[in-house]
C-alpha cells in the first residue's frame, strides 16, 4: 500500500552530512528500502521491517561504571545506555551505509531499529589519515576512523538520584561542541543541557574542565578508553552573569553583557531616579497646602 505521507515525508529530510556524527545502517536493510522506494506504488514500505544493525554493530564487552569515591548510590539506581561504532573489517558499501541524522531519526521512528551505529565526521587536516570520504558529506569533511570507547556517568551534584551510565565511541578527531550534541541525543535530553553546558565539568585523569568549548577531544587529552564523569551543581540564584545556549548545533555561547559593575551602575542610577521622583512628589504636596492655606507667597 503506497504511503503518500512517510514518502512525501522522507523525500523532505536532508541526506546532507554535516560535522559531528551520522549514523551507520545495514547496507542489506538500506538497499531493500531504496528498492521499495524506487517503487513505492508496487511495494508496501510498512512490510520492509525493523532496521537491523546487528550484523554491523561492535557490540564488544561492556565494562561497568567504576563510581568509587564519588559518593553515588549503588550501581542498580543508574541508567546505563550504549551506542555502538560500526563492527571492524567491514566494508562502507558492502556491509554498511551513512545517513545524515535527519534521515535516520526519520526512519527509526517508522520501523524502529535494534542498535544505534554511529560514525564521527571531521574535518580533513594535515594530521589525520585515517578517513575516507563518501558521497554525501558536506565540503571539506571525511568520515574518521579512528575511535575508540568513553563510559559517561553523567549526575547532577545536588540531586544523585537521577543518574546515566553512558558507553559510547568517541574520536579524538571531533570538536568537543560536536561530541556534546552526541552526548544530549544519545541520553534523550533527559538532562537540562543549559545547565550542563553553563555549569558542568568533566572529571577525568584527576583533571577537571568545564563542559563546553571548542577544543577537539585529542587537545583535550581525550584519546582512549576512559571513564569520565560530567557532573554540575544547580544554578545560583544570585549569579549575574548569565550564559544562554544558543545555537543547538554549533552549541555557541552568548554572554550577558550585564557584568556586576554595571548591574550596581543600573541600581544606582535608579535609586537616584527613584530619591528625585520622591522630592518632585514632596514639592507637590507643599505647593497644594499652601494653596489650600491661601498663602501664595510661600509657594
Amino acid at each position: 500500500m503506497f504511503d503518500k505521507e512517510f514518502y512525501q515525508g522522507y523525500m523532505s529530510k536532508s541526506s546532507l552530512i554535516q560535522e559531528g556524527y551520522a549514523h551507520a545502517i545495514s547496507a542489506q536493510w538500506f538497499k531493500k528500502f531504496k528498492s521499495y522506494l524506487m517503487n513505492p506504488h508496487g511495494a508496501d514500505l510498512s512490510k520492509i521491517g525493523q532496521i537491523e544493525n546487528y550484523g554491523i554493530c561492535d557490540i564488544t564487552p561492556d565494562v561497568d561504571p567504576n563510581l568509587t569515591g564519588y559518593q553515588i548510590p549503588q550501581i542498580h539506581s543508574t541508567k546505563y545506555l550504549r551506542v555502538y561504532k560500526v563492527k571492524p573489517q567491514l566494508q562502507y558499501g558492502d556491509d554498511y551505509d551513512i545517513v545524515s541524522i535527519e534521515i535516520w531519526k526519520f526512519l527509526k521512528m517508522y520501523y524502529n531499529a535494534d542498535y544505534d551505529v554511529i560514525v564521527f565526521v571531521t574535518k580533513i587536516i594535515p594530521s589525520l589519515t585515517n578517513y575516507f570520504l563518501i558521497d554525501n558529506l558536506d565540503q571539506g569533511l571525511c568520515i574518521c576512523n579512528e575511535l575508540f570507547y568513553l563510559v559517561l556517568v553523567i549526575f547532577e551534584k545536588d540531586d544523585k538520584s537521577h543518574i546515566i551510565a553512558l558507553r559510547l565511541p568517541a574520536c579524538p578527531w571531533i570538536e568537543f561542541v560536536k561530541f556534546r550534541t552526541l552526548i544530549f541525543s544519545a541520553t534523550d535530553y533527559q538532562f537540562n543541557s543549559i545547565k550542563f553546558i553553563n555549569h558542568g565539568h568533566l572529571c577525568y585523569d584527576d583533571k577537571k574542565v568545564p563542559f563546553k568549548g571548542n577544543k577537539i577531544l585529542k587537545d583535550m587529552g581525550i584519546t582512549k578508553e576512559m571513564q569520565i564523569i560530567i557532573e554540575f551543581s544547580n544554578m545560583i540564584l544570585g549569579d549575574i552573569e548569565e550564559e544562554i545556549e544558543t545555537d543547538g548545533e554549533d552549541q555557541q555561547i552568548q554572554q550577558n553583557l550585564h557584568t556586576k559593575q554595571e548591574f550596581l551602575e543600573i541600581l544606582e542610577q535608579n535609586l537616584n531616579q527613584q530619591s528625585t521622583e520622591q522630592l518632585i512628589l514632596k514639592s507637590i504636596q507643599e505647593i497644594q497646602q499652601s494653596l489650600e492655606q491661601n498663602d501664595f507667597f510661600q509657594v
